[in-house]
């Protein structure tokens, strides 16, 4: 007896109803993959001089100079000329000691407190002490040198993000580049230590700032040294979208309800797993937004009952959540 075929009918599936019928779905919309380029605004509501700064602590290779060890470095940046300082920061040896071998206690809230009066007590450093200073939540920051800051009338903010001093990561990296060429050229003419060893340490630092301060920046279109004594600066978004910015960009309006792009720091361990979402479960509102020129607009989120997230998005960062959205079924629970 020969075999008969079952024949279904053709069922005609229109792919436009398909991907209608996805942007209704929220598990669909929470793992959307993240977008390829995401433009940030540069700090370009921060346009005088000294208004604001950012400081970080740079790590390096532990590098002997005279009868001291070094091995942090306080950077600092002025956010709207991106004026920069630096300040080597050591430890004194004792007796006939080469090295340290307990590093604990040197990095203190009152170390960086001195490196901040000799940086901001400096007749020839056109860096005073600022409006806002900015800097993460390192123990460093806290204690003797909020206490200072305090003293000379700075509002201190601390950074949840490292995005939020983007600009001292950036100068960290910079520095990093052109410190560690002299220190890899140092060790091909001289591999016999472990430690290396400079004759003048602040000096070679006081050189690479210097040339910083003096090259021209690209958002800037001028250099550090220059815009320092300018009354406004103004600065070009780091990067810019390929399209409308500010004005001339569509916005959300209050009423849009958002789900926003995790950030590195919200997942366990600050790594995204390849099963992890890259959207927010939690639905949101468009609490407030910022409009500047040739600038993303920012906006600012809260949730129904009112509590706010601190940080800012630009629209990349941002899906509308459509009026009819779709849950998951109920049956998911009862597997």
């Amino acid at each position: 007896m020969s075999a008969q075929l079952l024949l279904l009918p053709i069922i005609s599936i229109d792919s436009d109803e398909v991907r209608e019928w996805l942007e209704r779905q929220l598990l669909h919309l929470l793992h959307k993959s993240r977008p390829k380029f995401i433009p940030r605004a540069s700090f370009n509501t921060i346009i005088t001089p000294n208004e604001v700064h950012q400081a970080d602590v740079l790590y390096t290779r532990h590098i002997k100079s005279g009868r001291t060890i070094y091995l942090f470095y306080l950077n600092l940046v002025d956010v709207a000329s991106r004026y920069k300082a630096t300040v080597p920061i050591g430890v004194a040896l004792r007796g006939t000691a080469k090295s340290i071998k307990n590093i604990q206690g040197i990095l203190t809230s009152t170390t960086i407190a001195k490196c901040l009066e000799k940086i901001y007590d400096d007749p020839e450093n056109p860096l005073i002490w600022p409006k806002v200073f900015l800097s993460n939540k390192g123990s460093e920051f806290k204690g003797e040198c909020e206490k200072l800051l305090r003293k000379h009338g700075v509002e201190i903010q601390k950074a949840k993000f490292k995005k939020t001093i983007g600009i001292a990561e950036r100068y960290n990296l910079t520095f990093q580049k052109q410190f560690y060429s002299f220190l890899d050229a140092h060790d091909l003419l001289d591999s016999s230590s472990n430690i290396i060893e400079l004759e003048d340490l602040p000096s070679v630092v006081d050189s690479i700032v210097e040339d910083l301060n003096n090259s021209v920046t690209r958002l800037l279109g001028i250099s550090p040294a220059d815009a320092i004594k300018k009354k406004s600066v103004f600065a070009k978004p780091s990067k810019p979208r390929k399209g409308p910015m500010g004005y001339d960009e569509k916005r959300l309006s209050y009423g849009d309800s958002v789900i926003y792009l995790l950030d590195l720091s919200e997942y366990k361990g600050g790594r995204r797993r390849a099963t992890d979402m890259n959207w927010s479960s939690k639905i949101y509102n468009i609490r407030e937004s910022l409009v500047q020129k040739n600038q993303p607009v920012l906006y600012w989120l809260e949730d129904d009952e009112g509590n706010g997230l601190e940080r800012s998005f630009v629209r990349e960062e941002l899906q509308i959540i459509p009026p009819d959205i779709e849950y998951p079924p109920q049956w998911v629970l009862a597997i």
